[in-house]
This record gives structure tokens, C-alpha cells and sequence, in this order.
């Protein structure tokens, strides 16, 4: 009966597909899931709250949400400070042409990479105004917009929200396959094998200094938009900032340093009885520990740098709360992920793919498979994270049938992940185009992207498996 492991994951996958909207299907999948696993309707519904009690009480799962949140609450904190609008008027004598606009939007990706939704508001916020002014396609900018928000992001090993998560997930599932390495090495080398996200980087770069055909091919067609008008002028009414402090780029600039700055050190220090050198302590740093405390600290220093500039306290506060507020769809979504996934094994999935299945691929093929089964399913259900942990133990299956080392097969399923988020709606709203364009403009790319993947999988497979 273990086929009936793919049914909750399945369900989910359809609902998530036909209504775009994950956390509904996520809800429908586990109730399932646990429906099959249980003696009983009634022990089925009470079981949902064993799983969701057992995932946050998961260290792992505890620090990868307290990161969401501390990202948020920085995040917003440094908008409420005028550190978007002040680094926006320090490049206002610097920008004057399109590549201008988004050779830009790649130099900003150094002082907000620590959050990928940040990147998109900051970036978006600072480099929208010159968009009409110097004519510049919007359809480009949502483009590169995307890339460097989650691909160029996930190749930066270091103090980020999605690096701290992917180390989450790669030490939950070590346990279970009784691999000893660090976490944070493994996720450090699998990088190395996250083919799309470089691919897409290299097409960015084309596109942004090269133009590379953007716009001549186009795929897909118009998308019908559900939400009513009065909803999308709440949003838009929530969203405003409101420019009640000076405009000062610093403000962006301190609160940054401060985090890479603590967090680094930090590796280094938890790190430092395992290994003499620097490199080697921040290989066998307590990772969760540390970019939590980096996380924590930023926010604490960074509240008294604004208190030195006259920002009530009671400002910060609320925009404390405000910023975890807007991470909590997401909190949701990976919750409720986490939970379709332990139910999923407790059904047996993990010895429906057994290994004698996976031994009777084609070992070449192994990293191009798992990057396709990913990348479909991203693009499915429309979250590289949720994709990242339904995904993550089939990699350590992979690993345990094939012998193939357990960084190729977690790089692959980051790769596939990815795929979603360059077609992201965020882009487009922050380039102020419909999402329709950005959609049917970007889709090409993305499919270059999956296929120079696909090929890398299969060459890299053939030289190395």
C-alpha cells in the first residue's frame, strides 16, 4: 500500500495547479494524507495537530522560521527608515541610460541579498522612478529583477533567509541517512550544481548588456486576474510608504554591514573550536545559531542607530511587527509543507522509491531526472521553498539508491526549485507591468534555462556518476 505516498503530494499538486493557491491545496493534501494514515476520520483530523506539533518542535524547522521573520522585521525597519528612498537619491546623477537601470539592479543585489522579497521591494522601490525617465523596458527590468532575487541569491553562501533554510532542510534529512558532514559544507558545495540558477544569471547578463533578443520570442497568453479592484487598492494602500523621515542611504548601508559583518563573525566563533583556520571555522560553524544571532543583533543595533536619528520607539515597534507580518503567508506555506512532507513518509514513500527502482536508472541520468521531477513541480504549485522541502528527502533517497553524491542531488532539487520564481508576480508588480507581459515575455528564458540545465545534468553525469 505504500503507493498510496504519492496520493497527498499529488493532491496537492493538482488543487495547487488548477486554483493557484498553495496553502488551500497544502491543507486539502494533508488532510489526506492523514485521512490514509489513520484508523479513523476522527483520528485522521486529530493527527494534523500531532504533525504541526512535531515540526515546531523540530530545532531546525524553529530557527528556519525565526529567520522569515527577523528578515521581514529588518527588512521593513530599513524601509521605515528612508534607507530605500535615501539610496534611490544617491543614484540619481548616476543613472541615465537602460543599462544604467539594470546594471544597477545587479549592484543592489550586494546590500539586500539577505532577503529575496527585500531585494524585490528595495530594488524595485529604488530603480522604478528612473524606468519612464530614461525609457528604459519594463518588461526588461521585471526580468532582471527575478534573476537576481532568488537565482543570484542562492549562489551567495552566506547570511541569507534562503541559505538558512536550505541548511535546515540538508541537516533534518541528514539524520535519517546517517551522513556525518556539516550541513553548511554540503549546502556550500551542492551550489556548485545549481545549473539553472547559473544559467539564468548568464542570460540576465545578456539581456542586460546585450539586450539578447528579449521580447522577439514570447510564450504563454494572457492570465485572467481573480482579485477585485477594491482588493488590489487595499494592497496597494498597505503597501505605501509613508516618508515621514530623512532619506538617508545610510540607513540601508549600516543595517547591512552590520548583519553581514555579526553573522560572519559569528561562524567564525561557534566555529572556531573545531578548526584553527578561518575557513575551516566557518565550515563547522553551529550555522543556525549564528544567522540567527546575526539576525537578532542587526535588528537590535539597527533600532538604536534609528533611535540616534530621533525614530520614536514606538515606530519601530510597530514596523518590527508589521515586517514579521508580512512574511506570515510564507511562514504558512512552509509549516504546512513540512507537515504534507512527514506525512508522506510516514506513508511510505521513501521505500515506494526503492532502491532497487533507483539502481535500475540510468546513473548518468539520475541528476537530470531529479532535476526535471523538481523543476515541474515548481512551477506546479509556484514555490520554489515548499518545492525545496517535498523535494530534499527524494534527493536523500537518490543518494542512498545511487551512490551519487548527496551535494549533486541537493544541488539539482535547488536548481529545480528556482524554476518558479523567475516568472515571479512580484517582479511585475514592482516594474508596474501586468503580470501577463512579465510572464510571457520571461517564459523563453526560463526554458533555455531548464534545457542548458538539462544538458549540464547529463554531461556532468556522464563525466562524474
Amino acid at each position: 500500500m505504500q503507493w498510496l505516498s504519492v496520493i497527498p503530494a499529488l493532491v496537492t499538486i493538482i488543487i495547487t495547479f488548477r486554483t493557484k493557491k498553495l496553502i488551500p491545496a497544502l491543507l486539502t493534501g494533508i488532510v489526506v494524507g492523514t485521512l490514509l494514515n489513520a484508523k479513523s476520520i476522527i483520528d485522521g483530523i486529530m493527527s494534523i495537530g500531532k504533525y504541526i506539533v512535531e515540526v515546531l518542535s523540530d530545532k531546525g524547522s524553529a530557527y528556519s522560521l525565526s529567520f522569515l521573520i527577523l528578515y521581514g522585521s529588518l527588512s521593513e525597519l530599513i524601509s521605515m527608515a528612508g534607507g530605500i528612498a535615501g539610496f534611490s537619491r544617491m543614484l540619481e546623477k548616476r543613472i541615465k541610460s537602460e543599462k544604467g537601470v539594470l546594471g544597477w539592479s545587479w549592484g543592489l543585489s550586494l546590500p539586500t541579498f539577505f532577503n529575496s522579497s527585500f531585494h524585490f521591494i528595495a530594488v524595485g522601490t529604488v530603480m522604478n522612478p528612473f524606468l519612464d525617465k530614461v525609457k528604459a523596458s519594463k518588461e526588461k527590468f521585471a526580468f532582471i529583477l527575478s534573476v537576481t532575487s532568488l537565482q543570484l541569491i542562492l549562489l551567495i553562501p552566506v547570511a541569507s533567509a534562503n541559505i538558512g533554510y536550505m541548511v535546515s532542510l540538508v541537516a533534518a534529512n541528514m539524520r535519517s541517512i546517517s551522513i556525518h558532514d556539516s550541513a553548511y559544507r554540503i549546502v556550500a558545495r551542492s551550489i556548485l550544481w545549481n545549473f539553472f540558477s547559473m544559467s539564468m544569471i548568464l542570460l540576465a547578463l545578456g539581456v542586460t548588456f546585450f539586450s539578447l533578443g528579449f521580447g522577439k520570442i514570447k510564450f504563454g497568453k494572457a492570465l485572467n486576474e481573480e482579485l477585485t479592484q477594491a482588493h488590489i487598492e487595499k494592497e496597494k494602500l498597505e503597501d505605501k510608504q509613508v516618508e515621514e523621515y530623512p532619506q538617508r542611504a545610510m540607513n540601508l548601508i549600516v543595517p547591512v554591514v552590520i548583519l553581514i559583518a555579526s553573522t560572519v563573525f559569528l561562524f567564525w566563533w561557534t566555529g572556531r573550536d573545531k578548526s584553527s583556520s578561518f575557513l575551516g571555522a566557518l565550515s563547522n560553524a553551529d550555522f543556525n545559531v549564528s544567522i540567527f544571532a546575526g539576525a537578532f543583533l542587526s535588528i537590535f543595533l539597527s533600532s538604536v542607530f534609528y533611535l540616534f536619528q530621533k525614530i520614536s520607539l514606538a515606530e519601530i515597534q510597530a514596523h518590527i511587527v508589521k515586517g514579521g507580518e508580512k512574511v506570515l503567508s510564507l511562514v504558512i506555506i512552509l509549516l504546512l509543507s513540512w507537515v504534507l512532507t512527514r506525512i508522506t513518509q510516514d506513508l511510505g514513500f521513501n521505500k515506494l522509491i526503492s532502491s532497487d527502482l533507483i539502481a535500475s536508472m540510468p546513473r548518468p541520468l539520475i541528476p537530470a531526472i531529479l532535476f526535471l521531477i523538481s523543476a515541474v513541480i515548481s512551477y506546479m504549485i509556484g514555490s520554489s521553498w515548499a518545492t525545496w522541502s517535498l523535494m530534499i528527502p527524494l534527493a536523500a533517497t537518490f543518494f542512498i539508491g545511487s551512490g551519487i553524491d548527496i551535494a549533486i542531488m541537493a544541488g539539482t532539487v535547488w536548481a529545480g526549485g528556482a524554476v518558479t520564481d523567475v516568472v515571479s508576480p512580484i517582479a511585475a508588480e514592482m516594474a508596474e507591468i501586468p503580470y501577463a507581459k512579465h510572464f510571457i515575455t520571461t517564459l523563453p528564458y526560463v526554458v533555455a534555462g531548464a534545457t542548458l540545465s538539462v544538458i549540464g545534468y547529463i554531461i556532468a553525469g556522464f563525466l562524474i556518476c
